[in-house]
């Protein structure tokens, strides 16, 4: 009952918006951050895999995916896992990090990066970050740096590639650290003419509903170097598949996704599809993990069924960076006529721009939803809106990391325009 009154009260609120939009003559559908590359295509794959449950432990479709992976993003090795944050656990592995070792992190991040870190008993260190790209300051690093530390975590956030990327891994080198790369939101961002991910010595991506893209959930961990290579096989080896349930969940939540955010009337369409099938709906981050309690299940690789999606978004990720980089220029056109900061990119870099982040006045953050559904009509957000999203837990001493948190807004870079066609 509780589950249907829910329901309700989001479809109401939905159809109150539509109706004011409909009397302004705005337009009823609006740009967002979430499943907007999902196309009728992966519909398709979706309910094919739905009909054949027998094949959804298929390891030769999951090689495909990572094959294909590796082969686009110019990386050696690849292994897909149910979500970055797994991924992640499977780099901690790789790396033989211990209990007691130190790992130098940003001071604004998600509670899953921490969370798998110190669930390896590694000690998180925080670092400010630089205001240009939101990613680690250099210049901040060395004094966080004792006989205890292993490696840095840097981050590449929004999809802008990290301000200080070259002077980090150098950082690195001299001290005889690892470097992690954190590319979840970066997926396709370049630097000197390679895809981000491939400079430090692990990295991962994500292919959560709300990344560059979307299998609604799943990451990929990536090296180039043969050892470590071996040792991420060994975790992928030694993680089992979810169970029937989450991956026909997971499966549903396609069509789910694509008819509220991205069919062309899902102003109606969503609204009725999430009726029928809402309570099937994902979330991303459970309430343990936002609590830093690991779930029973939280650490899987990826199976067929999953890995057949991830193949059909790759065919289009191209298309989809693109046409992201190629809407973040109303952005900047935006910030230059108003006098907002624009985001820095760097020399010998190229975006892939999840969403483009600006900073703005405290104000406008605290009403931001409202404020873009005013001016912009789509669906602006304050994504990290604590210094380690979603988590209770507090960080003192990062100033830059405060003005992130209270200030830093994300515009959306794609549109129900940007769909894409085979043909």
């Amino acid at each position: 009952m509780q589950n249907i009154k829910h329901l309700l009260q989001h479809i109401g609120k939905n159809q109150i918006r539509n109706l004011v939009n409909l009397s302004l003559g705005r337009p009823l559908r609006m740009s967002n951050a979430r499943s907007m590359t999902l196309d009728w295509d992966d519909v398709k794959v979706a309910k094919e895999w739905l009909s054949k449950p027998s094949c959804w432990e298929d390891g030769t479709v999951v090689s495909e995916y990572e094959t294909e992976f590796a082969r686009w993003n110019g990386s050696k090795y690849a292994f897909a896992f149910m979500a970055a944050r797994v991924g992640l656990s499977a780099c901690i592995y790789a790396l033989d990090l211990q209990p007691g070792d130190e790992v130098i992190l940003p001071a604004y991040t998600c509670v899953v990066v921490p969370n798998a870190l110190k669930w390896a008993g590694v000690k998180t260190v925080y670092c400010d970050i630089e205001l240009d790209t939101y990613g680690l300051d250099v210049t901040q690093i060395e004094s966080k740096i004792t006989p205890k530390t292993r490696a840095i975590l840097l981050q590449h956030l929004y999809g802008v590639v990290c301000r200080d990327y070259q002077a980090i891994l150098d950082l690195a080198k001299r001290h005889g650290l690892k470097v992690i790369e954190d590319c979840a939101h970066s997926t396709g961002a370049e630097y000197k003419g390679r895809k981000v991910g491939n400079f430090g010595d692990v990295a991962i991506y994500s292919s959560e509903k709300t990344k560059i893209f979307s299998t609604i959930q799943g990451g990929v961990a990536v090296t180039n170097d043969d050892q470590l290579g071996k040792r991420l096989k060994e975790y992928s080896d030694q993680t089992p598949y979810p169970d029937a349930a989450l991956i026909e969940r997971q499966l549903n939540n396609i069509p789910l996704e694509f008819y509220q955010f991205k069919h062309p009337q899902s102003w109606w369409l969503g609204d009725a599809y999430y009726l029928l099938h809402g309570g099937q709906v994902i979330f991303t981050t459970s309430n343990q993990e936002k609590q830093g309690i690991r779930p029973d299940k939280y650490g899987r690789k990826m199976p067929a069924a999953i890995a057949a999606l991830g193949l059909n978004q790759l065919k289009k990720i191209d298309y989809y960076i693109k046409c992201r980089r190629q809407n973040s220029k109303i952005w900047e056109l935006w910030c230059q006529d108003n006098g907002y900061k624009k985001p820095v990119v760097i020399d010998e870099s190229v975006p892939s721009y999840l969403l483009y982040p600006v900073l703005v006045e405290p104000e406008i953050k605290q009403q931001v939803t409202w404020w873009g559904f005013k001016n912009f009509n789509v669906s602006v957000i304050d994504w990290f809106t604590s210094h380690i999203y979603l988590s209770p837990e507090k960080v003192t001493g990062c100033k830059n990391a405060d003005i992130a948190v209270k200030q830093c807004i994300n515009f959306p870079t794609l549109n129900q325009m940007c769909s894409f066609s085979s043909s």
